[in-house]
């Protein structure tokens, strides 16, 4: 149970640096090492967030297989 919290809670977390990110590297004044980095870490990020939807999409197929009729 805890860990569903944490989870949900990083992903907005991970979704809001990744919004960031995005807006950050909109900027025409970045520094390209800078950009680069926030490029590495929106990656990462995206990572991520694909884990955190995959995982919710197998829990919602393992719900709709325990309550649906046989």
């Amino acid at each position: 149970m805890a860990q569903a919290k944490k989870s949900a809670r990083s992903y907005q977390a991970l979704s809001s640096e990744l919004e960031a990110i995005t807006l950050e590297l909109q900027r025409e004044d970045l520094d390209v090492d800078v950009a680069l980095q926030r490029y590495q870490r929106g990656l990462e990020l995206v990572r991520l967030l694909e884990e955190y939807l995959k995982t919710a999409e197998n829990r919602v197929s393992e719900l709709k297989a325990k309550f649906s009729p046989e």
